[in-house]
């Protein structure tokens, strides 16, 4: 009840939903055949999103969709669903939450699609509803019926992650069915050992001698993204880091604030060495920063070895995957393949490596690019840390 009371302030969703993370309570997607206008128990472990905390789709749209869904059973697609619901109660705007937010998407192939399929449906959808109108008004004149309504529903492959998930962050003001850092995540582990989910952990097994005096802090180093900014004077910034496990606030004060104001950004991925506070005010922990990179000049600059997995069976993948190198030489990374080679039951796998002119420069363009690519099955960059020099 709590949580349905406060679904359209996205601070107390994203709260309710790190609680519930907690209590290892599953919360369920919005879905338009099972989802009511509130979030919805539907066992004591288990929570289903409510319509009404999407973006732009407002109470009478989300009463109408569950309305008709209780009278003429499931949406099949995207166009039985716009036939059957009220189109002066659901506008194309909120078509498009929906779709963002993933509450349609057991209503075609994915959410590319849909947004595809959207045009083409509202406008068959709006002529069948004027002839509907119009069939009406000439009951009395003879009128005849309105005639079936057919409408190709196209597919299309699926966005690529950051798309979607943007999508999601429009319309729910936060992600839910993954984190832009999930392509990095087991590549930012094995650069700084731990995620933010761990700090009660990073915490505990600190040395008792590092947490006396004053203000006690344990040094370590995490990863986030950045999700929030809070200025205060002309040297001090409070920067809110999240990476889908955890979250933290982080001070930066002075000479660092000088120093290192141009990475902080919205949006950007960073490194952060500082000391870790418990936070009285919370019960949480805060971080002050002394130093911080941003991961993606980090892939660049301190990328020791690129490792490709690549399933060769698949037409074309080498010709692909080699031109994508291709575009990033000369460079100073060399590189790792894990190849498989040969058709059945577990393959035949490979080991190849390249250096001198076959080394690579290693950036984010490169990494989405590989990572985009049907049949590369992991792409995994060795970064030394800088802070250990």
């Amino acid at each position: 009840a709590t949580l349905s009371s406060d679904m359209d302030k996205t601070d107390k969703v994203v709260a309710f939903l790190d609680e519930c993370r907690t209590l290892e309570l599953e919360v369920l997607p919005p879905e338009v055949n099972a989802s009511e206008y509130m979030f919805v128990a539907t066992d004591p472990r288990t929570v289903r999103y409510g319509l009404g905390a999407i973006k732009g789709v407002g109470r009478g749209a989300c009463e109408a969709i569950a309305s008709e869904r209780a009278s003429g059973g499931p949406f099949r697609d995207l166009l039985d669903f716009c036939k059957r619901v009220d189109s002066s109660k659901l506008n194309r705007r909120a078509l498009e939450a929906l779709v963002n937010a993933g509450a349609l998407d057991a209503l075609g192939r994915n959410r590319a699609s849909l947004m595809l399929q959207l045009p083409e449906v509202v406008k068959a959808t709006d002529q069948l509803a004027r002839e509907r109108d119009a069939g009406q008004v000439s009951l009395f004149g003879g009128g005849g019926a309105a005639p079936a309504l057919e409408v190709h529903l196209t597919e299309v492959d699926e966005w690529p992650l950051s798309q979607k998930l943007a999508g999601e962050r429009e319309t729910l003001g936060h992600y839910l069915s993954g984190h832009p850092l999930d392509p990095w995540r087991d590549d930012l582990r094995a650069l700084v050992g731990t995620d933010l989910g761990e700090l009660d952990k990073l915490w505990s097994s600190a040395p008792q001698a590092e947490k006396k005096g004053w203000r006690p802090e344990v040094g370590v180093v995490i990863a986030g993204q950045v999700v929030a900014l809070r200025k205060k004077g002309d040297s001090q910034m409070f920067v809110q880091l999240e990476d889908g496990r955890g979250r933290i606030e982080c001070s930066v004060f002075a000479e660092a604030y000088t120093q290192l104001a141009p990475l902080l950004t919205r949006d950007r991925i960073l490194v952060v060495q500082g000391g870790l506070r418990e936070d009285e005010f919370s019960g949480g922990f805060s971080l002050r920063v002394r130093a911080c990179w941003d991961y993606t000049q980090l892939c660049a600059s301190h990328a020791q070895r690129l490792s490709l997995r690549l399933d060769m069976r698949m037409p074309g993948l080498w010709e692909r995957v080699d031109g994508l190198l291709a575009r990033h030489r000369p460079g100073a990374t060399p590189l790792r393949l894990d190849l498989l080679l040969k058709s059945g039951e577990g393959g035949v796998a490979g080991v190849l490596d390249l250096n001198g002119p076959k080394s690579v420069r290693v950036d984010a363009e490169l990494l989405d690019a590989l990572r985009a690519q049907p049949g590369v099955r992991a792409v995994k960059v060795a970064i030394s840390r800088p802070w250990a020099n």
